[in-house]
């Protein structure tokens, strides 16, 4: 029997994530949908996958103009008393 299962949990030593769609014995089936981590997935409507527009294409960003660095600080040292 296909389900779609409702909450994380394991089947047979697999791990089966929510929202994933398996196919399971029917007595391993009912006792999933008894427990409220699946349900029968044959009345679930198949998901209308819709095309992904295409991304544009943006214009390559301008070179920045290269900014001289300023001189590094040197702190003064004050002799130690």
């Amino acid at each position: 029997m296909r389900i779609e299962i409702l909450r994380p949990v394991m089947i047979y030593g697999e791990p089966a994530q929510a929202g994933s769609l398996i196919e399971v014995r029917d007595s391993d089936a009912h006792l999933l949908i008894g427990m409220n981590k699946a349900r029968v997935a044959d009345a679930i409507p198949e998901p209308v996958v819709e095309p992904k527009p295409e991304p544009k294409a943006e214009p390559a960003p301008e070179p920045k103009a290269e900014v001289e660095a300023k001189p590094k600080r040197t702190r003064s040292t004050t002799p130690k008393e």
